[in-house]
């Protein structure tokens, strides 16, 4: 019986050790050949570059509108999700803790919000944005993805809930004011649900395309994922250099990733608790 165990466990580990291969070959495949020329790359493919070729990187900060487009992006995902976080937690305290009609219809408003996606209501969203002239302004795009408060109430509901209420009554018995019991007593008790909120509305905004390339045309707004289409050719493109773009693309959030990877598994397994 032992031994079955124990060679369950070993084909579950091989399954597993070959899915995240299979998983990191895509990536491992773009890193190598980022660091070839052109004609290795279409030689050996999968092989490790015979020297450190750097012209590939040289190439794409030239063809590449870098530090623009990385300002533009860390501008719009940070604005975007302060105003996520803070509008969330503040519509969903009184939701919580003041049960009234309002606050019940309220309830189910943003519950609707956060089940209905936006791209089902995209074109209904560029009229308005164009009737009050925000399309093609990093502002425009920061209040389209504001709209993710609704996932930012429905999480805070859960977490305000957890929370017992007497240390709040004891506040107000104190003096304290309501906003000042929310933000000094409540809200640093939202610690894990507020990273968890932070850490993945970061990775939606950074990474999306959908919006970005519909509400942002001119070079000077554009995010570094526009960035990196605008550098596909028309006609040829150089696919070394257009897989060291990827990489330079793809690197801050890979650093965002390892920095904040404790955080999400506490978020996650805070969740999983709460919720």
């Amino acid at each position: 019986m032992l031994k079955k165990k124990q060679l369950y466990g070993f084909v579950f580990q091989a399954l597993l050790l070959l899915f995240t291969l299979l998983f990191l070959s895509p990536l491992l495949y773009m890193v190598l050949n980022s660091f070839k020329p052109y004609s290795q790359m279409l030689k050996e493919p999968w092989s490790f570059p015979k020297e450190l070729f750097l012209d590939n990187y040289v190439k794409a900060f030239r063809q590449m509108e870098f530090f623009q487009s990385f300002w533009n992006s860390c501008l719009i995902t940070a604005v975007s999700v302060a105003l996520i976080v803070f509008l969330g937690a503040l519509a969903a305290y009184p939701i919580t803790r003041f049960r009234n009609r309002i606050t019940d219809f309220l309830s189910v408003y943003f519950l609707i919000g956060y089940m209905v996606p936006t791209q089902v209501l995209i074109v209904q969203i560029f009229s308005v944005m164009k009737k009050v002239d925000l399309i093609n302004t990093k502002s425009g795009l920061i209040l389209v993805y504001a709209s993710g408060v609704s996932f930012a109430v429905f999480m805070y509901q859960g977490f305000i809930r957890s929370i017992p209420i007497d240390m709040e009554e004891s506040a107000l018995i104190d003096g304290a004011r309501p906003m000042q019991v929310f933000w000094k007593i409540v809200f640093p008790l939202l610690r894990p649900a507020t990273a968890t909120l932070v850490i993945f509305q970061t990775m939606w905004i950074w990474n999306d395309f959908t919006l970005s390339s519909l509400f942002l045309s001119s070079r000077r707004n554009l995010t570094l994922l526009l960035e990196l289409h605008q550098c596909i050719g028309e006609f040829s493109l150089d696919w070394s250099v257009m897989l060291a773009i990827m990489c330079i693309v793809m690197l801050p959030m890979v650093i965002f990733y390892l920095a904040m990877q404790k955080q999400i598994i506490a978020g996650m397994t805070s969740g999983a608790v709460k919720g």
